[in-house]
């Protein structure tokens, strides 16, 4: 099946997508905006992509329709879209004002459109609230399908009023495997810390996690808290985290490297959300080996084998995290086996052939004229038996 692979942002998550479709025999081309690929893999992008997959960048302009160069950009996916001619298109909803007008103008195929968040997150993501959800209500309109990560963001999908496509189906985020490209052998684990990695906004419960570290450091006197990112819930309290001997503060935006030495650094990795979807600090939590500890949010719990993974309390209650953080900081074997658990994750069921594998079930719905060629193609058994059938 021809296949292109459209986001604006995702682009680890694209990378091992395609990987993964072409492996099972299909084949790819990836649309990525330029300045996302620099600022998260960069020159490394030919080597994490499967040589057979084929890539473009764009130069997509930071104020968008305001500056002229824009319209350059518009014609140029136009154009991108057309040449793929693909049987099925694979697009990450955005809120990109544009993507509706290329859609009209380039593209017959299905759409298979993936929903990362059901409902706006507060903060930066809530700006321009009138026209971000005209976009999504437009692309969840014209999807022939959708994907979220989860049952309960299923559930939420469903309940929203108005017009928009209902078959809808929950397939795990995979895991960030990529992610290991950057990691240094040797990175030493820091003893007793937990890592708060993220987009730092109010939902995300960084108050909950410094007083339940407050808690904790009674039982766990040399407790470490590393916390990684940048976002809005960081303004004025700076000064008072860079301050305390307890917090090892990182931040800024951070590249794969640093991301690999964070996650490799940690003990456990705590996600106190308020309120949320899914998160893919989990996946990059489980490449690594690490522990999780989540609330009770959104479908962020659908990713935590409890007791198993990780741990899952209620969300604003500092006292069942502190406890949480401290059973697992303080029992080192029992931490090493959920360590061992969540790698098993990363590359079992939370894997990409297995998010693939489901999600071409759904293409050949979509495009069901391709199922007698892609029965063959599908298997690489199968594949090789074909191609020998041709030279002989």
């Amino acid at each position: 099946m021809r296949l292109l692979l459209l986001s604006f942002n995702w682009v680890e998550y694209q990378i091992q997508m395609a990987n993964a479709l072409t492996a099972r025999g299909h084949d790819c081309t990836v649309i990525f905006k330029r300045a996302r690929v620099d600022e998260s893999v960069g020159g490394e992008l030919p080597r994490l992509l499967d040589a057979k997959v084929r890539y473009h960048l764009l130069d997509d302009r930071p104020r968008g329709l305001r500056d002229p160069r824009q319209w350059g950009t518009l014609w140029r996916l136009i154009r991108l879209m057309k040449k793929a001619a693909p049987d099925a298109l694979l697009l990450h909803e955005a809120t990109t004002t544009y993507l509706p007008f290329c859609l009209d103008r380039a593209l017959s195929a299905p759409i298979l459109l993936t929903v990362h968040d059901v409902a706006t997150h507060p903060g930066e993501d809530s700006r321009e609230p009138a026209r971000r959800e005209r976009v999504r209500r437009d692309l969840r309109r014209r999807a022939a399908a959708v994907v979220v990560h989860g049952e309960a963001l299923r559930a939420d999908y469903l309940a929203q009023p108005g017009e928009f496509c209902r078959d809808v189906t929950a397939i795990p985020h995979g895991c960030y495997t990529v992610l290991r490209h950057w990691a240094r052998p040797g990175v030493p684990e820091i003893p007793r810390s937990i890592l708060f990695f993220g987009r730092i906004h109010e939902y995300k419960g960084l108050d909950v996690l410094l007083e339940a570290a407050r808690r904790a450091a009674a039982r766990v006197p040399d407790l470490r808290i590393i916390v990684a990112g940048d976002g809005a819930d960081l303004d004025g309290r700076h000064r008072d985290l860079a301050h305390d001997p307890r917090i090892d503060l990182r931040r800024g935006y951070l590249t794969n490297d640093r991301v690999a030495e964070a996650f490799q650094q940690a003990s456990i990795v705590v996600l106190p959300y308020l309120e949320g979807s899914q998160s893919g600090v989990v996946r990059v939590a489980y490449v690594f080996g690490k522990p999780v500890v989540v609330t009770r949010v959104g479908s962020i719990p659908e990713s935590v084998r409890d007791g198993e993974t990780g741990l899952v309390v209620p969300p604003r209650d500092p006292e069942a995290l502190a406890d949480a953080m401290t059973a697992l900081l303080l029992d080192e074997p029992r931490r090493a086996a959920m360590g061992a658990a969540a790698l098993a994750m990363a590359d079992g069921p939370m894997g990409w052939e297995t998010v693939a594998r489901r999600t071409e079930a759904i293409l050949e719905r979509l495009a069901p004229g391709r199922e007698g060629r892609d029965a063959v193609l599908s298997s690489p058994t199968r594949r090789a038996a074909a191609s020998e059938q041709e030279r002989s």
